[in-house]
């Protein structure tokens, strides 16, 4: 019997489960050995984050485990810390084994994904130590239960200036994850403000900026248009052309040195690839530090080793790389496993061709706008096509069953106001730090 091939696919998130499952498919166990090396056992099913989140679905419906979504893949959970090409071998620590381990190969997918863009400290300074993320789980829920400490001690305040700058929640980053951000956050505290007796809905403010002339520029002009004026109805401040400079732990400084009170940076402005491939040796890296790919999904230069997903940079028909989606790594998957079957079976291989087919951005209260195919919508029709086609684009038909149900109860039900208490994070300098105003320092 022959020796089967060894597939490692470095990243269980969207990217490489699904190339897990495709290649599961497209190759038999007698063919090949499929192995997937993450540090959790898990991805999450980024569409649904925000939703779970703010309580409109339970956080474990989206939650997607990896061995029941690629059962015939095999799983090692641990940390990647280093790569040896020449010998076709990773290095790897075992969660919780605290010792290293090699993990041997034919081919290498690299897989990682990417993490929040955050800026260097000369162009944006305090956002490591007092901005919030959402990229995780934990980010999620961290976020969901500092705007609930900010009401209670918003609550808690007879000081009109300490409570409004409490209930100022700034979002940096005016694309599609900023205002889906913004929009179910929101909505969501400004629910929340019926339980408190001390807090009205116009303490609440809500801050977006973007340096681009317009939010949501990936969509066509008129729903852009549309959403900002939905978003602006709705008391949400929009500030295009401008940016932050300064994260501080209670206020921030505008790209035009004034400085705005706040409690809450949820910074959104753009991903990056995951750090960890600058430190695999051997790797081509683009500028960005990215895995430049060839068209045909192969590390250039580089004869066994693949990339997809955020974190690696695949040319498209177009010539520039294909944008990094979560529904482009679902579809780059099949196109991939296709290559690396007809490697190892001695068949020719095919260039990618993977392009973005629509863009769906929910914006809280039933609405939202969507194009799809030529397909313009906006208002709660657009809302309503979010949620089906993400219902069915949901991992496995239990995890739809749920999130189904979550939804349908979320109709008629309010959602618990209620902190989860998991992290420590979410009260990170929350207390009061005074900020003077422009004007209030001129008269001193």
């Amino acid at each position: 019997m022959a020796e089967r091939t060894r597939i490692v696919i470095l990243g269980g998130g969207f990217g490489g489960a699904y190339l897990a499952k495709a290649l599961t498919r497209r190759l038999g166990l007698s063919e090949a050995e499929v192995i997937i090396i993450d540090r959790n056992n898990y991805f999450i099913f980024y569409p649904l984050l925000v939703e779970a989140g703010c309580g409109s679905i339970e956080p474990r419906h989206c939650t997607v485990p990896i061995r029941e979504f690629a059962p015939k893949a095999e799983l090692l959970m641990a940390e990647i810390t280093g790569l040896d090409l020449d010998g076709k071998r990773v290095r790897v620590e075992c969660c919780g084994k605290g010792a290293e381990d090699w993990v041997e190969f034919d081919h290498l997918v690299v897989a990682l994904g990417s993490v929040t863009r955050i800026l260097p400290e000369h162009i944006c300074s305090g956002v490591k130590e007092h901005a919030f993320f959402m990229k995780t789980m934990g980010d999620a829920i961290v976020l969901r239960d500092r705007a609930i400490e900010a009401l209670e001690l918003a609550n808690a305040t007879d000081d009109p200036d300490e409570k409004k700058r409490l209930l100022h929640f700034v979002v940096v980053g005016g694309n599609v994850t900023g205002i889906e951000v913004v929009g179910e956050l929101e909505t969501f505290v400004r629910e929340a403000c019926a339980l408190y007796h001390n807090v009205s809905e116009s303490d609440c403010t809500f801050t977006v900026y973007e340096l681009a002339p317009e939010i949501l520029g990936i969509v066509p002009e008129h729903l852009r248009n549309w959403a900002a004026k939905a978003l602006t109805r709705r008391g949400i401040r929009l500030k295009t052309g401008i940016s932050v400079k300064e994260v501080h732990a209670d206020h921030v400084v505008q790209s035009d040195d004034e400085v705005v009170p706040c409690s809450t940076v949820i910074w959104t402005a753009g991903i990056a690839p995951n750090p960890l491939l600058k430190e695999l040796d051997g790797l081509p890296l683009n500028k960005f530090g990215g895995l430049e790919c060839t068209g045909d999904y192969r590390a250039a230069g580089l004869d066994h080793v693949w990339g997809l997903g955020d974190n690696a940079a695949v040319p498209g028909p177009d010539g520039k790389p294909m944008p990094p989606l979560a529904q482009i790594a679902i579809r780059q998957a099949p196109q991939l496993a296709d290559n690396i079957a007809a490697s190892i079976q001695g068949g020719s291989l095919k260039q990618g061709h993977v392009g973005v087919q629509g863009i769906l951005v929910p914006l809280g209260r039933h609405r939202g706008i969507a194009s799809i195919k030529g397909i313009k919508i906006h208002g709660i029709l657009a809302w309503m096509m979010w949620r089906g086609i993400y219902l069915m684009k949901t991992p496995r038909l239990g995890r739809r069953i749920r999130v189904a149900l979550d939804w349908f109860i979320d109709l008629f039900c309010r959602r618990d106001f209620v902190q989860l208490g998991l992290s420590p994070k979410s009260r990170r300098e929350l207390g009061h730090q005074k900020v003077e105003s422009e004007s209030a320092q001129e008269h001193h």
